[in-house]
């Protein structure tokens, strides 16, 4: 009925499919380690995020513990500015966080009259940065300036 294709025909095609697979792999070798890095990028942005808002929260929180002890109890007690220092956080959520804060008295005229204000600084700082490790921590900081003054003129 049908003619027998020569040998020839069929020893050209032998192999072809092995080419194709290959490519075929390769590509998908490809795929896979873009895919892998798409998601080490992602954990690391999240990471940093989570540090930022926390670095955030202890930059606040140290505000608010300097601002207490200088209106401790609805009174102004301004020789605790000096003593205002590192704070270390020992709550669940701030354990590798810590703040520095600085207070300074500002003087301010107004209304014909000076008036003493104080000037705080606060720093909160989470994770650690060792470079000299195989694999750097993400060290982040965030800082937040507030002023209190007293309310009473001279």
């Amino acid at each position: 009925m049908f003619p027998k294709p020569p040998r020839l025909a069929m020893a050209a095609q032998r192999g072809s499919a092995i080419m194709i697979a290959l490519f075929v792999i390769v590509i998908m070798g490809l795929l896979a380690a873009a895919m892998g890095r798409f998601l080490l990028d992602s954990s690391e942005k999240n990471t940093l995020e989570v540090r930022s808002v926390r670095a955030l929260m202890a930059a606040q929180s140290g505000l608010e513990i300097g601002l207490y002890r200088l209106y401790p109890n609805d009174h102004w007690d301004a020789q605790q500015c000096a003593a205002l220092t590192a704070i270390p956080f020992a709550v669940p959520g701030l354990v590798d966080c810590n703040v520095v804060l600085t207070c300074k008295p500002v003087v301010v005229s107004a209304a014909g009259g000076t008036q003493t204000g104080y000037s705080f600084q606060s720093t909160g700082a989470c994770g650690h940065s060792d470079v000299k490790s195989p694999n750097p921590d993400f060290a982040v900081s965030r800082t937040l300036v507030a002023e209190a003054f007293d309310g009473v003129m001279p």
